[in-house]
């Protein structure tokens, strides 16, 4: 089976490489780098907005892309990113205009009336105060106070440090202040030094970003598996395992917290910045995945009613926690909404704008624990399904990360399958968008049934090309295997297979989502067709094909493709802005309030829809 030898890509100002194959659009392989462009047309090159510049490789443009640039900008370069193919190794830069909102929204507020700039919580100002005498002796802290024109609070173990501190410095130096409170004084001037570190906590992944408080830029990105994997693939495994025993509790707290203080290590070095100037940490991740991080009592968690320890957000002293960063850094947890519908999804909602649409909107963060959310007529609903890892390509024989060596991408021709595997490797495995595509494919050649079942070889149709039947390996025990790559003798090559249970994985993660879609429309009388914008989350979500995703039935089928959009990693985006922005963190905060909670499990007609639901759509 063909396994194309795929090119670099390179995209600035970021730096960002991603290997694709030829032929590949310049949109989904800056997806594939983490950028989600904005595509309000929905890639059908209408609208102009996802413009970009080749500086190096510039391919042909197309008919849309000389009606919308000048033959001069042609000659640059420039071509829209939802139209041009990536033909052979390319350097592409994208100016921050063609960056979806929820990215571009990260450095400013939205440019409205009164415009705002960057407004963290924490900032640092630069002070040189007039030495005391007996003419002039206010308090050392009110001497401070009066000159930044603002009453101060401290604790006691820096009011303990102040007078020393002024007196070494001759009353000059930084101090670093949040919400009226004096966090720390610096000797010197270190205004400019001010940093902060946003994280999406995942059930399966870790997203961390480092970030200049001062202007909002981001400095540095991390990723890594979560490790609390090791306790259970999914939230309740490890409800179960933190609800035995507080010392079980206190495994899974300290695993996750390590990893978490080693992404900052790394991220400062690869930013070349200290530690001690990082000052705050904005964490969002599931309901479960912030109580465990907390530390906080899960077993209520997995009994009904499943309610939560808190629901506003929760800010702390980061040395309660034990996260490497400054002295006096706290921690920002984000509010829960309810249920294990958590902080996540409130980021989500915030990064999106989910909350100010102006027709139904739908969005679906696809993963171990999908998160589904309907913004209309100004009401918001939230519900929280439990997919399973099988999109994270866990539970699935050959699954893995989308890392070295995954399939992540299966493209029929009509006569065979080719294969994208990431970082030009041999296969060893396959991922989530993988799957979903060949699952896709399966059911478009005929090679499955709608209930999910992989023919065998002898029930095999006509019209199902010669090279994919070849590929259907009959078992045993009567079950069938698709065989997508075979072993060839080297180290690093794997025989790469799916298995009728992988399919009853994909089953049942594609159910899931697809059932609590269904019943999140009813609790606003709304059909799918009725959905003006359907808006799709989450690191992995950026890398599935919407067609196909369709056609297996994880998005709704009966809408138009360019209603579908990419807003990539939505959970970090928001704890990112929320991180830069007080007024963006408030908004955040009545979002959670506003939303209504649906708890799928105890809706009477979940079974019904959930079974149906697993019935992949005809074509």
């Amino acid at each position: 089976m063909p396994n194309d030898v795929q090119v670099r890509v390179t995209f600035q100002p970021n730096g960002r490489s991603v290997y694709v194959l030829p032929g590949t659009k310049i949109l989904e392989a800056a997806a594939r780098a983490g950028l989600t462009l904005d595509t309000p047309c929905g890639g059908q090159g209408t609208c102009g907005k996802c413009r970009v510049q080749f500086t190096a490789g510039a391919c042909p443009p197309r008919d849309t892309e000389t009606r919308t640039f000048t033959p001069e900008q042609i000659d640059q370069g420039w071509r829209l990113a939802c139209q041009t193919c990536i033909c052979h190794e390319a350097v592409v830069h994208v100016p921050e205009s063609s960056l979806f909102a929820s990215q571009h929204q990260i450095l400013t507020e939205a440019q409205t009336d009164q415009a705002a700039d960057v407004l963290p919580a924490i900032h640092k100002h630069y002070v040189e105060l007039p030495d005391p005498t007996l003419a002039s002796d206010a308090a050392d802290l009110e001497r401070l106070a009066e000159h930044l024109h603002s009453p101060l609070r401290t604790d006691l173990s820096l009011l303990r440090e102040l007078p020393g501190l002024l007196r070494e410095g001759g009353f000059k130096g930084t101090a670093v202040l949040g919400d009226h409170q004096l966090v720390d004084f610096e000797l010197g001037d270190t205004s400019r030094e001010c940093y902060g570190v946003a994280f999406d906590i995942g059930t399966t992944t870790l997203v961390g970003s480092l970030l200049d408080l001062t202007d909002g830029r981001e400095l540095a990105i991390t990723s890594r598996m979560n490790p609390q994997v090791s306790f259970g693939d999914d939230v309740l495994s490890r409800i179960q395992h933190a609800s035995e025993s507080p010392r079980r509790r206190d495994e899974l707290r300290a695993v996750v917290l390590q990893a978490i203080g080693e992404m900052i290590e790394e991220l400062c070095r690869s930013a070349s910045v200290h530690r001690n100037r990082i000052y705050e940490v904005a964490l969002a991740g599931n309901t479960t995945m912030e109580h465990l991080l907390c530390g906080l009592d899960v077993t209520q968690l997995g009994q009904v009613p499943f309610v939560p320890v808190f629901a506003r957000g929760l800010l702390f002293p980061a040395r309660e926690v034990g996260l490497p960063i400054a002295d006096r850094g706290s921690v920002y947890v984000f509010p829960v909404i309810g249920g294990f519908v958590g902080g996540d999804t409130v980021a989500g909602i915030l990064a999106t704008r989910l909350a100010e649409s102006d027709g139904p909107t739908l969005m679906v963060d696809i993963g171990t624990n999908g998160e589904i959310v309907l913004a209309h007529d100004k009401k918001l609903w939230a519900a929280s399904t439990a997919a399973g890892p099988a999109f994270e390509g866990a539970r699935i024989s050959c699954g893995m990360r989308a890392t070295h060596g995954a399939i992540e991408k299966v493209v029929s021709n009509g006569e065979d399958l080719h294969l994208s595997v990431i970082g030009n490797a041999a296969p060893v495995g396959i991922c989530g968008s993988g799957l979903i595509d060949l699952v896709a494919e399966l059911l478009r050649a005929g090679a499955m049934t709608p209930e999910g079942r992989l023919l065998p070889p002898d029930e095999l149709p006509a019209s199902v090309p010669p090279a994919i039947a070849r590929r259907a390996v009959g078992q045993g025990d009567g079950n069938t295997e698709f065989v997508l790559s075979e072993q060839c003798g080297t180290v690093r090559e794997a025989r790469v297979t799916i298995t009728q249970r992988d399919l009853r994985e994909m089953q049942l993660a594609t159910g899931a989502i697809r059932a609590g879609i269904t019943l999140l429309l009813k609790q606003a009388n709304l059909r799918t067709g009725d959905l003006q914008r359907v808006l799709i989350a989450g690191g992995f979500g950026s890398f599935i094909r919407r067609s196909n995703a369709q056609r297996i039935g994880l998005l709704p089928t009966d809408i138009h493709r360019d209603r579908i959009h990419y807003v990539g990693n939505a959970s970090l985006n928001g704890a990112r802005w929320a991180l830069v922005s007080t007024p963006a963190r408030l908004r955040g905060e009545d979002a959670a309030r506003r939303t209504t909670h649906v708890e799928l499990s105890q809706d009477m007609d979940f079974q019904m829809e959930f079974a149906e639901a697993m019935i992949f759509p005809e074509a």
